[in-house]
């Protein structure tokens, strides 16, 4: 009987044994993973923050990169503002100063008409008034006198004629003169350089960062079933002393 209880002892301690190391294997491996699976995610959180970081810095290089070429852009527009302002003044001045000096030589042109004009009437008169002043010296009267007198006239008128459709031709040519100029001054300012710019695109904001998953949970050994093991272990070492020892459960067990 001795024998019987000692080998029911020792299977029992070791399946009771086992149960208790195979629980404590069990839990130690289930916070293991646990610690695993927390540095995980906790290195996913880390790299999310980072590449969140990355992102943000990027877009605020791109924001500060948009506003200096919009700096650019202004200063730019001002300095051809600028330049286009005083090559129109420059343009218009010019235009101006041939103005001027076409509108000088319709005043000398019309003086000139005007003296010629004014020089073949003199000497019409002069021709005329010798002409009586040889008729009346030689005591000559008559037509031919007056015919005379008549086709110094008629030179006089034709020379007047010619005089005035030369000025209005010369001033025909003036005036077609500054509507040149003032068309030639017209393509200036209108082939004066401007350089445009096309608007910027907007910025592209930062693309979401999808969220860390959470860890799966790890699931603890059954504290239970170890408790059942154990129970079922010493159960079982019963039985065996009872049947190594050539008794019922209830004889081998009974305290009398």
């Amino acid at each position: 009987m001795c024998i019987a209880a000692a080998a029911a002892v020792v299977t029992t301690g070791a399946s009771v044994a086992g149960s208790i190391m195979g629980f404590q294997a069990q839990n130690k491996a289930a916070w293991e993973q646990r610690a695993y699976n927390m540095q995980v995610e906790a290195q996913e959180e880390r790299y999310r923050a980072e590449l969140i970081k990355h992102q943000n810095a990027v877009y605020q290089q791109e924001v500060d990169h948009g506003f200096k070429v919009q700096d650019h852009k202004e200063s730019e527009f001002g300095r051809q503002a600028k330049f286009r302002d005083n090559a129109a003044k420059s343009i218009q001045k010019n235009l101006f100063a041939q103005f001027a000096t076409i509108f000088q030589r319709a005043v000398e042109e019309n003086i000139a008409a005007a003296f010629d004009v004014q020089t073949v009437a003199k000497e019409g008169q002069a021709v005329r008034a010798k002409a009586r002043a040889a008729a009346d010296r030689k005591g000559v009267e008559g037509s031919s006198i007056e015919a005379i007198i008549d086709d110094v006239t008629r030179q006089e008128g034709d020379n007047r004629v010619l005089l005035e459709m030369n000025r209005s031709a010369t001033q025909r040519q003036l005036h077609l003169e500054a509507m040149g100029l003032k068309a030639s001054s017209d393509q200036q300012l209108y082939n004066i350089p401007l350089n445009t710019y096309e608007p910027a695109a907007p910025l592209s904001p930062p693309a979401p960062v999808r969220a860390v998953q959470p860890a799966a949970p790890v699931a603890s050994p059954n504290r239970g079933a170890m408790i059942a093991n154990v129970v079922g272990a010493v159960a079982q070492g019963a039985n065996n002393y009872a049947s190594w020892s050539s008794q019922s459960f209830k004889q081998a067990f009974s305290f009398r």
